[in-house]
């Protein structure tokens, strides 16, 4: 019996070409929407002085979109942050005037919003790779696999079927000293 994945090449494209095209737009429609948001909450949060518009802003974004999005704000808004919470809170009685006489200048020109002061002020810096960050995902993914009802077989299945070669499984069990149960066809197999 073949181990080997029959991968149609044509129907991949086709299906990927797709999917970048919805994402690409998606991100579009994020990009455009936090462009606006970020000026009209920032302007509703010194009029009413109503945190909350932050707030709820941060909730709906993407992790990264999230970072930049907090410290624009933080930066304009003149609220306090509270990183444990991860949401803004009061108004800080150091920064505010100068926050709030910042966010007027900036809000002066039509063109300036998240994005254009993102460019100037934040240098986003990819995270090195970490074997730990791969443990821990490992760990995160067999306990979601748990909860949704599948086993750990499926979940080794669906390792090899992303690309973990088999014969990298069978190399690292002979290193732990497993050889001799893979080798041996006798062996009982037992399946999850």
């Amino acid at each position: 019996m073949s181990n080997k994945v029959i991968f149609n090449k044509a129907a991949f494209e086709q299906a990927f070409g797709a999917s970048l095209i919805l994402l690409a737009g998606s991100e579009k429609v994020t990009k455009a929407e936090l462009q606006v948001l970020s000026r009209s909450v920032l302007e509703a949060t010194h009029i009413t002085e109503d945190h909350g518009y932050m707030n709820r802003l941060i909730q709906v974004l993407t992790p990264v979109n999230k970072k930049v999005a907090i410290a624009f704000l933080k930066h304009f808004s003149g609220f306090s942050f509270d990183d444990a919470l991860g949401a803004f809170g009061k108004k800080s009685k150091k920064r505010y005037d100068a926050a709030h006489k910042l966010s007027i200048e900036f809000l002066e020109d039509p063109m300036n919003n998240i994005w254009s002061w993102a460019d100037r002020n934040i240098e986003i810096v990819q995270k090195d790779f970490s074997l730990a960050d791969v443990t821990a995902g490992v760990k995160r993914n067999l306990k979601k696999a748990k909860e949704a009802g599948f086993t750990q077989a499926q979940v080794f299945k669906a390792m090899i079927d992303g690309g973990l070669e088999i014969d990298t499984v069978l190399g690292m069990l002979d290193e732990l000293g497993y050889a001799e149960v893979v080798a041996d066809p006798a062996a009982p197999v037992t399946q999850e």
